[in-house]
């Protein structure tokens, strides 16, 4: 083929391909040197870090804990209260003489004495 080529009214040139050359391989660089000492403390630090945390939220959860067991402890204080103070009345209303009075007549028959008369020694 010509260099040069007539072809409906315009002119174009062939060039030849190019070769494309791989890129010369570089020298491997030395890695930077790693801070071991650094790192254990750091890992050092993130372990104490996460201990302290841990014992801190160990230490709300028993708080919290026993601050339900104390409001447990005095509602049930509160509730025994309540039924001691009914269990008192029950004593004083069984000890009350009109319902022994009550119980005499209406159960047992008796009747109360219209005149009382007591004796004395002089």
């Amino acid at each position: 083929m010509p260099a040069r080529q007539l072809r409906e009214d315009y002119y174009y040139e062939e060039q030849p391909a190019k070769v494309v050359q791989p890129a010369p391989k570089r020298a491997l660089k030395e890695r930077p040197h790693i801070n071991t000492n650094l790192r254990f403390r750091v890992g050092v630090l993130a372990v104490a870090l996460t201990l302290t945390a841990s014992i801190t939220v160990a230490r709300t959860v028993i708080n919290a804990t026993r601050g339900y067991e104390l409001v447990q402890t005095q509602n049930q204080a509160a509730q025994l209260e309540r039924e001691n103070k009914q269990l008192e009345l029950q004593i004083a209303e069984m000890r009350s003489p009109e319902r022994i009075k009550n119980i005499a007549t209406n159960d047992l028959g008796m009747s109360v004495p219209r005149d009382v008369y007591f004796a004395a020694e002089k």
